[in-house]
């Protein structure tokens, strides 16, 4: 039965990870694309990668400029708040680097990061063959679908909704700028989508190879003793090449996570000081009818403002579980591994084999990273929510004590006029 009615039954990890890398590569962040039996890298694919996020960085700054170029518009802009009018330049400044880093690494790295799929097909086909796993392709690929989907959707439904709403003129560059600003900020997104789904895939891996190292299966499914060394060192193999595939995808989003880990920190945090803050002081006292209007389309914009938020904090805060729960049942694999000559102490080859495993274990350890060597665990998630709510509550007592001045300078003002001044 094809997975949700559109997409053909999956029987490869190439067809698993194409709806995810295809998404990768048609926001410009991939030099390779395929499915069926493997992913290929062209010069043709490279050129549209480029073009599009050339097109994608033009179409932002080019309609951006036209709108400034309205004087009244420029008014309404300058009129705003000076410190979300920084945020914005920011976020704008920010993501552009980050795209530009992204497409640029990944460009570099595109034929590691294909040869990491060759790999994995490859111990997949093992696994089928030599032990008959069952790897359920299609509850993975159903996942990402649901995923991807949901998440795309909300966040293209609150740019264009946002651009709708604040164009009053000019519609059609406004709705260039927001679906520039999609490419810009979706494809780094996706990128952290695919690593999550990487992580995620070796997780898979390794707790399938820890049912085969039960000494029960082992036994029962490899009667013949040799035949049974053989398969166990063929298992052993598989770990550690699963260990050497987190080493290589340190290194391939080395560049491109840690900007992105960097950029969704600071503009979760933004994003929350634009709601919480700028809610402060909404409603209460007289209002006339053009008061009621603007707060209501204020309101709506905050409402869009969450719902963009929803993206960037939920991968930042996501993926190092992922990172962790695929370390974690790595490590219950080498626990395994260690106490084979325990489960068969007749066999002196599978004792020479613990042992050797057990020096690589002592001079490997491997863990997920994302730049400047920052290890993406449970702990990291601890301490992203501790920076997010403290400076928050940093920029809401600032925009507090900011809008308690302009009440005092207020107060001065009509003192002033009643004293006659």
């Amino acid at each position: 039965m094809a997975v949700l009615f559109v997409f053909r039954e999956p029987e490869t990890v190439y067809d698993c990870a194409s709806v995810i890398c295809g998404l990768q590569y048609i926001m410009g962040c991939s030099g390779f694309y395929g499915r069926g039996s493997q992913f290929r890298i062209s010069r043709w694919r490279r050129l549209y990668s480029f073009t599009v996020a050339t097109l994608g960085l033009l179409g932002l700054y080019g309609s951006l400029s036209a709108l400034l170029a309205d004087a009244d518009l420029r008014k309404r802009l300058f009129a705003s708040d000076s410190l979300v009018l920084s945020i914005a330049g920011m976020e704008l400044v920010m993501s552009t680097m980050v795209y530009v880093i992204s497409v640029l690494s990944l460009q570099c790295y595109a034929r590691r990061h294909m040869r990491i799929y060759a790999r994995l097909a490859a111990l997949d086909n093992r696994l089928v063959r030599d032990f008959g796993a069952n790897l359920n392709y299609r509850k993975m690929l159903r996942k990402n679908i649901v995923l991807l989907a949901l998440v795309s959707f909300v966040y293209l439904v609150a740019i264009n909704s946002a651009a709708i709403q604040v164009s009053s003129s000019h519609r059609a560059l406004f709705l260039v700028a927001a679906f520039s600003y999609t490419i810009v900020t979706g494809g780094p997104h996706f990128t952290g989508y695919v690593h999550m789904s990487l992580a995620e895939m070796l997780a898979i891996r390794f707790r399938l190879l820890q049912r085969i190292l039960d000494p029960k299966f082992l036994q029962w499914r490899f009667p013949q003793k040799q035949l049974r060394e053989l398969r166990i060192r063929q298992v052993v193999a598989m770990v550690q090449e699963l260990h050497h595939l987190i080493i290589e995808i340190n290194q391939i989003y080395a560049l491109s996570l840690g900007s992105a880990m960097a950029h969704d920190l600071a503009i979760s945090t933004s994003e929350l000081y634009i709601l919480f803050g700028q809610s402060v002081g909404m409603g209460g006292g007289y209002q006339t009818d053009d008061d009621v209007q603007e707060q209501e389309m204020r309101q709506r914009l905050l409402g869009y403002v969450a719902l963009c938020m929803i993206t960037p904090l939920y991968k930042l805060l996501i993926a190092p579980f992922y990172c962790d729960r695929a370390v974690t049942e790595a490590k219950k694999c080498l626990r395994l591994v260690e106490q084979l000559d325990i489960w068969f102490p007749k066999s002196p080859s599978l004792r020479l084999l613990v042992e050797s495993q057990m020096c690589w274990r002592r001079q490997s350890k491997t863990q997920f990273t994302g730049g400047l060597d920052v290890v993406l665990n449970r702990r990291v998630i601890s301490m992203f929510t501790s920076v997010l709510v403290n400076y928050l509550l940093i920029l809401i007592q600032f925009a507090m004590t900011q809008k308690m001045g302009e009440q005092i300078e207020l107060q001065k003002i009509a003192l002033q006029d009643w004293i006659g001044y």
